[in-house]
């Protein structure tokens, strides 16, 4: 029997169904200990470079502040935002964020300047991924329907996914740069 033109079909198909949401690149965690931050500010960085990214719908989903007796404050949040490829790929981004046993301190920055900030540990947690069918079109697709679906992603749509795919993982590599950078961007201050 001959072998079946390379070009018409993959040697292996997707692992999972096309309709499934797809993890792209690693889960990535930024933290520090004993650092001065404001959250704030890393915040707004991160929303700036998402809208300069052309992603959308960006959201703080969760945010909890507890100030405990001894006076150290801890907040737990969630920030998303996503934005849609095409008509059947969408692109999210998800970066939980911790801050544990945190205080409020002032301090002098390089021309002078005194600020109130926080000093504590900070925790950054991305995960991203790509949601295939996110409008659910063929979701629940039965019999033609769902082989129409596979042939579709497997022979069709697949270099597109490809494509985003590696453009996502590049995304999240410059996000996890971005949290990196926003903490040490603080360490010009110094506690007066």
């Amino acid at each position: 029997m001959g072998k079946k033109p390379r070009s018409l079909l993959r040697a292996k198909l997707s692992e999972k169904q096309p309709h499934y949401h797809k993890k792209v690149g690693n889960r990535g965690t930024v933290s520090a200990v004993n650092t001065i931050f404001d959250i704030d500010d890393i915040i707004k960085a991160i929303k700036f470079w998402s809208e300069r990214n052309a992603y959308d719908m960006f959201r703080i989903e969760e945010y909890e502040e507890e100030i405990r007796k001894d006076g150290k404050y801890y907040y737990d949040g969630k920030v998303t935002f996503e934005r849609n490829r095409d008509f059947y790929m969408r692109q999210k981004f998800k970066i939980n964020f911790s801050i544990k046993g945190a205080e409020k301190v002032q301090v002098e920055g390089p021309n002078g300047e005194i600020r109130n900030l926080m000093k504590g540990k900070i925790v950054f947690e991305t995960n991203t991924g790509l949601d295939l069918d996110y409008d659910n079109v063929f979701k629940n697709s039965k019999g033609i329907w769902r082989i129409v679906h596979h042939i579709f992603f497997e022979y069709l749509y697949f270099r597109t996914y490809e494509d985003n795919k590696y453009e996502h993982g590049v995304d999240t590599g410059k996000i996890h740069s971005l949290l990196k950078s926003q903490v040490d961007v603080f360490k010009i201050y110094n506690e007066v």
